[in-house]
């Protein structure tokens, strides 16, 4: 059961992380919205699809066994994820409504949203322990 709420919360994490970027980052160099999405429409579609391409690549790595109990190399796997996420949702700003002009945005919000992923998969799943929803 944790796992949908943990779907469900890496979402809100994303789409808001991104809103806030689009408000913060200068000089429209991150352009949320077009004139099919509005930018909040488009925070919650991109934030959707990254956190979709973040559980695909998470079972992806459950699948080839990725040892999860170093816990550097298995931040560094989702650092990497969420930048090429990022990144790839950028160059498909058509569908996603997300735009980035330059590459070390994609690392900036990369960053904040590895950690803040981390942060809400140690609430969830703490909690989950102690509620018995496995």
């Amino acid at each position: 059961m944790y796992n949908h709420l943990l779907f469900f919360a890496y979402w809100l994490v994303n789409s808001l992380v991104l809103f806030v970027a689009s408000i913060i980052i200068p000089n429209n160099e991150l352009v949320l919205g077009s004139w099919r999405f509005s930018s909040l429409e488009a925070s919650f579609y991109a934030g959707f699809c990254l956190t979709f391409l973040v559980w695909v690549w998470w079972d992806f790595a459950i699948a080839r066994k990725l040892n999860s109990y170093k816990k550097f190399a298995t931040f560094s796997f989702f650092f990497l994820v969420n930048i090429s996420s990022i990144w790839v949702l950028s160059r498909f700003s058509y569908f996603s409504g997300l735009e980035l002009i330059n590459f070390w945005w994609a690392i900036a919000i990369g960053i904040i949203t590895t950690l803040l992923q981390k942060l809400v998969w140690m609430l969830i799943v703490k909690k989950s322990s102690v509620f018995g929803w496995e």
